[in-house]
């Protein structure tokens, strides 16, 4: 009877070391509280990440009403919807 093959362990995510390594398209920005962020049906090509702070997700009915639908904390992403289908390709930046 042959031994089993360990499991592959997989390593955690860490998005410190993952924002910290990449080469471009990285902009750091701060936003002030109830300021929109982004606007579903808006076009997007980036995926957000908070550093500090909390995000409140929204949507709008047709007659205007606003729910709140989620609540993000540190260290989650959103937006991530909007590349569904694209392709992210980063060019090297001229020195």
């Amino acid at each position: 009877m042959r031994p089993k093959a360990a499991a592959k362990k997989r390593s955690e995510f860490d998005p410190n070391t993952f924002l910290s390594t990449i080469d471009c398209g990285r902009k750091i920005a701060a936003f002030s509280k109830k300021q929109t962020i982004f606007v579903q049906g808006d076009p997007s090509d980036a995926v957000f990440y908070i550093q500090k702070g909390k995000v409140r997700l929204t949507v709008v009915s047709k007659s205007g009403k606003e729910a709140t639908i989620g609540i993000l904390n540190e260290g989650d992403f959103f937006g991530e919807g909007s590349l569904q289908g694209s392709l992210a390709v980063c060019a090297p930046q001229p020195q």
